[in-house]
């Protein structure tokens, strides 16, 4: 008798420990949804597409540069990031990387809303830091 209440015990806490792992996967998903913001299925499976195994052939140059230029020039017909120092890097398979310092967070927010718009940019890192939150200096200091 005493090794059937162990079963029971071990099926019970297998349970709980499937549902825990469920309801973390779902505050998962939706925190990391929220923070991606507008990533839709197209963008999705173009950017798995570019990452599947067997698909060595890299982008070329001319490709990064002008997913840099056209991404640059958006920045720059912005009149809120237009004059910030804004740095952008296209690093192959629609990965682009974002970096400089803003004034404050809505300025860094749209810098990454701008970037995501831009064809070819399917996936963008926004390390972009807001002065005196992420930094000790203002900007232009």
């Amino acid at each position: 008798m005493r090794g059937d209440r162990q079963h029971t015990n071990d099926g019970l806490g297998v349970a709980i420990a499937g549902a825990l792992g469920l309801v973390a996967g779902l505050v998962f998903g939706l925190v990391s949804g929220e923070l991606l913001g507008n990533v839709d299925s197209d963008r999705v499976r173009r950017a798995v597409n570019r990452w599947r195994p067997g698909d060595d052939d890299e982008q070329p140059d001319e490709e990064l540069d002008k997913i840099e230029h056209d991404l640059l020039a958006t920045l720059k017909s912005n009149p809120v990031t237009r004059g910030l120092s804004l740095e952008v890097r296209a690093l192959g398979g629609g990965l682009v990387e974002l970096t400089g310092t803003v004034p404050n967070e809505s300025s860094r927010e749209l810098a990454g809303e701008l970037a995501r718009a831009v064809p070819g940019a399917d996936l963008v890192v926004n390390r972009v830091l807001v002065a005196g939150t992420d930094t000790n200096e203002a900007v232009g200091s």
